[in-house]
């Protein structure tokens, strides 16, 4: 049985996973070497191999087990059997369209202020 650990960026967590092979570490061939590696490490979500196809979640860490992978797609909402895919509301797109509505609303709101005391002075 193999374990293996792929990082939550939802959760903060390692989601640990597990095969039926058996595996021992330094198997490969060829070592892997992580490409661009830069001043604070290695980018764990390009340079790591994949979590091996038929991996079964097991739960969840705060430090790794076994060795570490990758999901195959990437960087995804990995979300979890709990829901913590992210709310509506935390999406950066969201996110953007909630500060501009609110910025136009204020802005829009200091203008009518502004031409009431405008208007007041005139009279």
């Amino acid at each position: 049985m193999a374990l293996y650990s792929v990082w939550d960026w939802n959760r903060n967590a390692y989601r640990v996973y597990t095969t039926p092979t058996h595996v021992s570490v330094g198997d490969d061939p060829v070592p892997p070497k992580p490409m661009g590696i830069g001043p604070i490490g290695a980018n764990p979500d390009t340079d790591v191999k994949p979590l091996p196809p038929g991996a079964r979640f097991v739960g969840y860490e705060l430090m790794p087990r076994g060795e570490i992978r990758r999901m195959s797609g990437g960087i995804i909402d990995l979300g979890d059997d709990a829901g913590s895919g992210g709310d509506f509301w935390t999406q950066p797109l969201v996110m953007f369209g909630a500060g501009v509505l609110v910025t136009v609303w204020f802005m829009r709101s200091r203008r009518v202020q502004a031409n009431k005391k405008k208007n007041r002075r005139r009279r």
